[in-house]
């Protein structure tokens, strides 16, 4: 994965601010996925809804699959986490593109 997004990005920085005061390396993936998703979003981990939660936590999810992401310091990590979260959103924007020629062409 090509770790496209600055290390200045304010995203980055909420998700290293929310996962740098805990043993991170201790959590299950899905848990750190999702205090991930609620620091870039802003939100509370513990509020029991927010936006496209579970998918964006899937992707995320998806994204350390398989790699050693507990070998990661705070930073690489946090930059790994908002760099799948963009290549989430991108693919979901392509999918909404096909989609709507899709329609457009049954019309």
């Amino acid at each position: 994965m090509v770790w496209s997004v600055a290390a200045d990005d304010v995203r980055v920085a909420a998700v290293r601010q929310t996962l740098a005061p805990y043993a991170w390396r201790s959590l299950r993936l899905d848990a750190l996925c999702r205090r991930a998703v609620a620091a870039m979003d802003g939100v509370d981990v513990n509020r029991t809804r927010f936006p496209d939660a579970e998918e964006r936590t899937a992707a995320l999810i998806a994204g350390l699959a398989g790699s050693r992401w507990r070998s990661h310091t705070v930073e690489a990590l946090s930059r790994r986490l908002v760099s799948a979260a963009d290549a989430w959103r991108q693919e979901q924007a392509w999918l909404d593109i096909q989609l709507g020629l899709l329609l457009d062409d049954a019309d």
